[in-house]
């Protein structure tokens, strides 16, 4: 794992500290008595950190059979921390207390994990999190396939092609809030330079420029521009590169960090209750399906603690 986001994370360690922390962020936020509840959470916001990062570093240490599970419940616990930032009262019922994904019953055979799906409830964890800390709504009920989800985290895309000789995601430049998208892309999604424009504008918000050379550029919002809130951009920790869907209909719409929450939900359960399929695909190698988890996981690990220090780091 890397320990740079630990050390940054662990900045918060004091309570003095994460009080005036998130008194700075209530304050900011517009929520009456913001001493009170900075005085009230403090110590909870530090103890969902600390505990997150326990379960962080013993995965570092676990074999593969069990990192998914110790991940996701330190993936919750770092969730929790934020949400804590949005929502002084949380958890104000019971009902955000579960999970809020559900995975399909499974077929023992013939399994493909990446066909496989998760289906976002109306209530627990996830709709929260995309509530309180993205602002988005009407996601409930929604269904995503492992390979839909899989194929937006850039670091896979090396995966990808090499197993289906097929890019899903196309590279591009960002640069403060301007998005520069190749000619290339364009002709990919099959469209005119100005149809487009038009659609980036009506689905992504995004506000044309001008053409410049082979290039179309982009004005964007700044939620687009920042990597752990971005529900259109794709971010590429390792190489610190930007991309897009390959195809309009490969657009999620949804921040990485959910996309990472809802994928690692579903292997944890198949580590838990699925163990016969679990431990056939990690000792026999049986599937592709193998490389594509054994991969995320790595990238999880690192992943998920940098994007929720810098989901923080805009309150400092």
């Amino acid at each position: 794992m890397r320990d740079l986001e630990w050390k940054e994370l662990a900045l918060f360690y004091s309570v003095e500290s994460s009080q005036k922390f998130l008194d700075k962020v209530y304050t900011k936020r517009g929520i009456e008595e913001p001493k009170r509840y900075a005085f009230k959470n403090s110590e909870r916001f530090i103890f969902f950190i600390k505990h997150a990062e326990s379960f962080y570093k013993q995965a570092s240490l676990s074999p593969l059979e069990i990192k998914p599970i110790l991940l996701f419940y330190g993936m919750s616990q770092l969730l929790k921390a934020c949400l804590i930032t949005t929502d002084p009262s949380y958890p104000s019922h019971a009902s955000v207390l579960a999970h809020g994904v559900t995975a399909r019953k499974r077929k023992k055979q013939n399994y493909c994990f990446r066909e496989d799906e998760v289906k976002v409830q109306r209530n627990g964890l996830c709709i929260h999190v995309m509530k309180q800390l993205f602002g988005m709504s009407g996601l409930e009920e929604e269904r995503y396939t492992m390979k839909k989800l899989l194929t937006a985290i850039p670091e896979l895309r090396s995966v990808f092609y090499f197993q289906e000789r097929k890019h899903w995601i196309t590279k591009v430049e960002l640069n403060d809030n301007l998005i520069s998208v190749p000619e290339p892309a364009v002709i990919h999604y099959n469209m005119s330079d100005s149809r487009f424009a038009e659609y980036m504008n009506h689905h992504l918000n995004w506000s044309f420029l001008k053409k410049d050379k082979n290039r179309l550029i982009f004005h964007i919002d700044q939620k687009d521009s920042q990597p752990w809130s971005s529900p259109n951009l794709l971010y590429h920790l390792e190489k610190n590169e930007y991309y897009i869907p390959a195809q309009r209909d490969q657009f999620l719409h949804l921040p990485e960090i959910i996309i990472h929450y809802l994928v690692l939900y579903n292997v944890g359960m198949i580590a838990r209750y699925e163990t016969e399929w679990w431990y056939e695909l990690l000792t026999q190698h049986v599937s592709d399906d193998y490389v594509i988890i054994r991969q995320f996981l790595e990238i999880t690990e690192r992943k998920f603690p940098y994007y929720v220090f810098n989901f923080l780091e805009q309150f400092l």
